[in-house]
């Protein structure tokens, strides 16, 4: 198998205002599985977590060694929650990403998206350029962005998980949340399996970028 280029994973802070950001690695085979191999994270809170602060209009940016994938995600002002607390009455969502993956063989796809399952507390944009083209499945063939809207209005947004809808167009095991504060009622679901963004991984390269644009 041909070696191929690595994807760019590009971290954008596009606020007036420092905001602070945490990663989370999934302990995925074949992926980095410390944070301490992410030169940007200054704060670790195991080998799989760790937080940094990304200074107003900064940047960040990783490319794993050769052969070596990453699956994470990213939060902002929090670790990930799974319900509400008094800091975040709507919960948290997250940038998800697994880039980089062709070593998982045949079929193996980088899979990008946005999750609202848990809730929403700020607003991120994801924006691809090169390497292959992605798409959000047979009626979304060339996505090139992608971003999520506030609590109960990520219905119809491609790439986005709405909140509670853990299996894009039902709720099979939604966060179980009771309260205090009571969690936000559930809104819509996807009409179509429009939320992960994804591309064979044999196409890798290019940029991804997400872009934090601020709290909800």
């Amino acid at each position: 198998m041909p070696t191929n280029s690595q994807t760019v994973l590009e971290l954008t802070n596009a606020t007036d205002q420092d905001v602070q950001v945490y990663i989370t690695l999934d302990a995925t085979p074949g992926c980095i599985q410390n944070v301490a191999d992410l030169t940007f994270v200054t704060n670790s809170v195991n080998n799989l977590q760790g937080w940094f602060t990304l200074a107003p209009n900064g940047l960040v940016s990783y490319i794993p060694p050769e052969g070596v994938g990453v699956n994470g995600n990213f939060a902002f002002g929090t670790l990930p929650i799974n319900c509400p607390t008094d800091a975040f009455p709507n919960g948290v969502n997250l940038a998800e990403f697994i880039l980089n993956n062709s070593f998982q063989g045949l079929g193996a796809q980088e899979t990008i998206d946005i999750s609202a399952v848990a809730g929403v507390n700020c607003y991120i944009q994801f924006s691809m350029s090169g390497g292959g083209a992605w798409n959000a499945g047979a009626t979304e063939p060339n996505v090139t962005e992608f971003e999520n809207k506030s609590l109960n209005d990520n219905c119809g947004q491609v790439g986005v998980y709405p909140y509670g809808c853990d299996d894009c167009t039902r709720r099979v095991v939604p966060p179980e949340c009771t309260g205090p504060p009571p969690p936000p009622p559930y809104g819509n679901c996807q009409s179509a399996p429009i939320c992960n963004v994804q591309r064979d991984a044999s196409t890798a390269g290019g940029t991804v970028s997400i872009t934090f644009m601020g709290f909800a």
